[in-house]
């Protein structure tokens, strides 16, 4: 099996879409309304896994990396809580984007155009890595996660959120979010290549990592806002660290 993890097809993708990114109605809306609790749930197991005390720049002294972090929206709240971020993006359009909607907000966050083999090569490990919305749309999600791994320091933790292998995830997300209420871009996502939180642990378990926590992320369509929850056939979130 190839080791290549990029899809071009994708990069093409989000590379159309980049003007778009933070028009909060658009097409990137799901992204926007998902922020918040995403936000709570890293800060949650940060806070946990750092023993946290310090209310005002959370995350001082942390270094994070937001591997596929489009035009910013997860970046930009860590960097808010005083992470210092690296985002990577192998679309240019959407590196731009986030450099310059960052420079707008007064944020300094460390974005690069570049894969993640790329990246590997500096030499640079974390202490928190997270991909959000991203194994979905990469290719060879094992070596992916396995190169994941290479970046982090040994104490990090590595935060995920993807979309699970369900009927009822390829019927919420395809059919209904992509082709009725169109929410999602249609074609932005392929059902083959969602995958389970037993195949992420599987995975990971091979380098003696575990799953820390495990949270459903539920959207109402009433309110256009997501919460955490105990169920997670369509989108979930994770926490990994070393056993």
């Amino acid at each position: 099996m190839p080791l290549n993890t990029t899809d071009n097809k994708e990069i093409k993708l989000f590379n159309s879409l980049a003007d778009e990114w933070w028009d909060e109605e658009g097409s990137m809306s799901f992204l926007h309304s998902m922020s918040e609790i995403r936000t709570k749930f890293i800060l949650e197991e940060l806070t946990n896994k750092f023993q946290i005390k310090n209310k005002h720049k959370i995350l001082n002294d942390l270094d994070i990396l937001d591997l596929g972090c489009g035009g910013g929206i997860a970046s930009e709240p860590l960097c808010r809580l005083g992470g210092n971020v690296t985002g990577i993006d192998e679309s240019e359009n959407l590196i731009n984007i986030a450099k310059l909607h960052s420079k707008r907000m007064g944020l300094k966050i460390n974005y690069k155009c570049m894969d993640i083999e790329n990246l590997i090569k500096l030499k640079k490990k974390y202490d928190v890595i997270v991909a959000l919305e991203l194994l979905e749309h990469v290719n060879n999600v094992e070596h992916f996660c396995e190169l994941i791994i290479k970046l982090l320091k040994n104490d990090g933790i590595i935060i995920l959120s993807t979309i699970n292998r369900t009927i009822l995830s390829k019927f919420f997300v395809i059919e209904i979010a992509e082709n009725i209420i169109k929410k999602i871009p249609k074609g932005t996502h392929d059902y083959k290549k969602f995958i389970t939180p037993e195949q992420l642990r599987a995975i990971f378990e091979k380098y003696t990592y575990e799953i820390n926590n495990i949270k459903g992320m539920t959207w109402s369509p009433i309110s256009n806002t997501w919460r955490l929850t105990r169920n997670t056939p369509i989108n979930y979130i994770l926490s990994l660290s070393k056993k």
